[in-house]
């Protein structure tokens, strides 16, 4: 005969195994499943596993921030932005001793720079790098992302320098050499363009500009 509480123990065990059966995957496993598919390039597939995980919890902080930087680099720049300040405020008003450590205030400032610049949005992107330059202030990132700003200043010369800056620190940044062929381009130095346009492409052949990079490439030789 099976004594009571073993009996208890044993019937909570089949109801717990019964809901894990019919209850969705946990919105944890969601939101890394979107991480990875965001590493691979797989933008699209990646804010899927984002939204689904955040209809389980809206407040979920790194599936917003990473949902956030999937629809940015679909080229949805006004959702994107709207995503990453809301990103912004929930970290900034988390006590800081129990806010996740993803994203750092140094994501957010990178990630709103990103929107505000492909949004043409200079002096918003500008007090972002500030910021971000003030927490990180050796990250190549940042070169790259001043050297933005001055690509969409039309300010080329200001750009080649930041781009060359970055190169320096991260000779495997992808995207210091991607842009500083537009602008090496812009400057009149197509031969420069094209050896940092293929270049990117070596480091990054799967990002969303690399067939831009391939055509840009084509017409210049």
């Amino acid at each position: 005969m099976i004594k009571q509480p073993t009996f208890c123990v044993i019937l909570m065990l089949s109801v717990v195994f019964s809901l894990m059966a019919v209850l969705p995957p946990p919105v944890i496993a969601q939101t890394d499943k979107g991480i990875e598919l965001f590493k691979a390039w797989e933008f699209n597939e990646a804010e899927k596993q984002f939204r689904e995980a955040l209809k389980s919890d809206p407040k979920d902080v790194q599936a917003n921030y990473y949902l956030g930087l999937s629809v940015l680099m679909q080229e949805k720049y006004e959702e994107a932005l709207q995503i990453l300040l809301r990103v912004k405020e929930a970290q900034d008003q988390a006590d800081p001793k129990s806010r996740p450590a993803v994203p750092d205030d140094y994501q957010i400032q990178m990630a709103l720079a990103r929107a505000h610049l492909e949004l043409k949005q200079n002096e918003e992107a500008w007090k972002n790098i500030e910021a971000a330059k003030k927490l990180h202030a050796d990250s190549a990132e940042i070169h790259v992302y001043r050297g933005r700003y001055y690509l969409n200043k039309e300010d080329n010369k200001k750009a080649v320098k930041e781009f060359e800056k970055a190169m320096d620190l991260d000779e495997n940044d992808a995207y210091a050499h991607y842009y500083a062929g537009h602008a090496y381009l812009r400057s009149g130095e197509p031969a420069k363009a094209v050896e940092m346009l293929k270049v990117f492409l070596q480091l990054a052949p799967h990002a969303p500009e690399a067939e831009k990079a391939r055509a840009l490439i084509l017409a210049l030789c």
